[in-house]
């Protein structure tokens, strides 16, 4: 009976050293926790806000004191709309009420952006992970606040910036090779089957560099070759490039167009259109040439460091000879692009003309 006395009296000591040291573990916790809590609620980096279901302030910690601006005499005790937008009152009530009404506390914990208002008045955007809790029959939210301005003001910046490099992008290449040079980090070479090539140049430009200033002749191609861009916008061609005086442009790449023969000759009409009534109002006078030639091309992006987009082919080089056997203020057109054309406009047919390194090739001068 002894031996069995003293074996209880182990357990029960035994019993009461590991509840002791239970209980010791569950203090240091909770210890360690009410730190963590002190961090956080003396943080000024977050607002932690708890309201009670009648929608008042009932915790208010440092950092809700630096970023709202009340103190927490000021704010404990407040309706939490002290802090929301009047025109966000309604819509937060409301939200109180359909959480108040579940019978458990919804531990939402997802995190929303939406704006606050500081003592001041200052509406300002903000971070909220909203969080509740039932205790003694009451319900409690509570809410870790962040200010998010300065995020907002780099996420602006971050979208101004890309829209200039777009924009600078889109001046460079058409927006279907951008995209694809955006997302791949390349662009596909294609062929094109049905394209109309339009070249023009300016006669005596090499004269006329020689008598006027830099500067001036700058001005002058920058103001009428701005011109040519809103119109090829306008027939929805793709502009290639400049080389000097000469204009490069294409209808049908990369976007497919039938009537893209019909478009190049518009384009060319409306080009000599703007230089003659340029030419009545200024001393300086634009004589220009154009041809057209229509035909497959392949297109690619060339270059690593400066993208370009440009075409490829026979069908490019037959348009150039088409401009430089042409003749001032008329459209010289191959015989492929007239019988494109010939039921829409009257062409004059000019025979066949030697067309250097191509041959001879019938022209047509468009009416």
């Amino acid at each position: 009976m002894a031996e069995e006395n003293s074996q209880k009296d182990v357990n029960y000591y035994g019993n009461i050293d590991y509840h002791l040291s239970k209980l010791n573990e569950i203090a240091n916790l909770v210890e360690e926790q009410n730190k963590r809590f002190q961090v956080i609620a003396s943080s000024k980096n977050d607002a932690i806000i708890t309201s009670d279901e009648t929608k008042k302030i009932v915790f208010w910690n440092k950092g809700a004191e630096y970023i709202f601006g009340y103190s927490a005499e000021e704010a404990v005790g407040q309706p939490l709309t002290l802090i929301i937008p009047r025109a966000l009152h309604q819509r937060h009530d409301e939200g109180i009420e359909r959480m108040n009404q579940r019978k458990e506390p919804p531990v939402l914990g997802h995190v929303l952006e939406l704006n606050a208002v500081k003592k001041n008045g200052e509406e300002f955007p903000i971070e909220l992970t909203l969080g509740s809790w039932d205790n003694d029959g009451k319900r409690y939210y509570s809410g870790i606040i962040r200010d998010i301005s300065e995020k907002k003001k780099a996420e602006l910046l971050i979208l101004e910036e890309k829209k200039k490099s777009d924009e600078l992008l889109l001046n460079i290449l058409p927006k279907q090779v951008a995209d694809e040079l955006k997302s791949q980090g390349k662009a596909t070479t294609k062929l094109f089957e049905n394209v109309s090539i339009l070249f023009t140049d300016f006669q005596d430009f090499t004269q006329m560099s020689s008598s006027i200033s830099p500067t001036k002749l700058v001005d002058e191609l920058n103001e009428i070759f701005g011109h040519f861009d809103d119109i090829m916008e306008r027939l929805q061609m793709e502009k290639i490039e400049t080389i000097g005086d000469a204009y490069f442009a294409a209808c049908g790449v990369p976007e497919i167009n039938e009537d893209h023969a019909f478009h190049c000759v518009e384009a060319a009409k409306q080009m000599f259109r703007y230089l003659e009534e340029r030419n009545k109002k200024n001393e300086l006078q634009w004589k220009m040439r154009a041809g057209i030639h229509s035909g497959p091309v392949v297109a690619a992006v060339v270059g690593k460091k400066k993208y370009a987009y440009d075409l490829f082919g026979d069908t490019v080089n037959t348009a150039s000879r088409m401009e430089t056997n042409g003749e001032v203020g008329k459209i010289n057109i191959s015989e492929t692009t007239y019988e494109l054309i010939k039921g829409r406009y009257n062409c004059i047919p000019r025979g066949k003309i030697n067309a250097k390194g191509k041959g001879d090739l019938n022209m047509y001068f468009v009416e």
